[in-house]
């Protein structure tokens, strides 16, 4: 077997743990979706119809930017534009992952600003919102959705889901995480008082310690431990 097919055979067995670990984990539902770079016009994607919670290496397809199935007929999710306009736009972004979480999605639906409460919530930096309900399934909406993230790692749909960006699955999927274990500690802070939220310097310092690939891993493999 040649490295590429090596390559992208361990990618769809990466996306498909990312999916059922974001599912056990109540960050994705039964729309959820994750992709990975793979080309220049080239991104493998879990299916439309795909149970996220039962995912297997099959459910993962390979589309064109344009959404058209490059492998058999079987369609792609309605918003595979989020990810193909961000790829367009981010040249550094290899994976994306779009979820459907509780806590963050509170935050959304009442335009509360995220806060970095906690420092592996640093890492995400400044999280704009994108200031539409409404699914991202035409191109423009693509577009209009990657100009809005610009250069960061995320971004708040409103009462809708996050999109999380990264230079690989691991990254993304460990972004995601982070995003809405922060959320859920400022939503049940705020509950009992006005959370603490990280100077400027203590965020400096959380980036240069925590942005590391092997503490990535070191959540992944966390999850990972969690499935059957």
């Amino acid at each position: 077997m040649s490295a590429p097919a090596q390559s992208e055979t361990q990618t769809r067995r990466l996306l498909t743990d990312a999916i059922r670990m974001l599912e056990r984990a109540g960050v994705v539902d039964y729309n959820g979706h994750f992709s990975a770079r793979s080309g220049d016009d080239r991104m493998l994607i879990n299916s439309g119809p795909s149970v996220r919670g039962a995912l297997t290496g099959e459910d993962i397809i390979a589309i064109n930017l344009d959404g058209r199935p490059l492998e058999g007929n079987v369609p792609p999710p309605l918003e595979f534009h989020l990810h193909s306009e961000i790829y367009r736009a981010r040249p550094d972004v290899k994976a994306i992952v779009h979820t459907h979480p509780r806590w963050s999605t509170y935050l959304s639906m009442t335009g509360t600003p995220y806060k970095p409460v906690y420092a592996q919530g640093v890492l995400l930096g400044e999280v704009p919102l994108f200031d539409t309900p409404n699914s991202v399934n035409t191109k423009a909406m693509g577009e209009q959705l990657a100009k809005a993230l610009g250069p960061r790692p995320s971004i708040l749909l409103k009462s809708h889901g996050v999109t999380v960006v990264g230079a690989d699955v691991v990254e993304a999927f460990t972004l995601a995480v982070y995003l809405e274990e922060n959320s859920e500690r400022q939503y049940m802070a705020s509950q009992i008082g006005e959370p603490y939220v990280f100077s400027q310097e203590e965020q400096a310092l959380c980036r240069e310690k925590l942005w590391t690939p092997s503490l990535f891993k070191k959540t992944w493999d966390h999850y990972r431990s969690k499935l059957p």
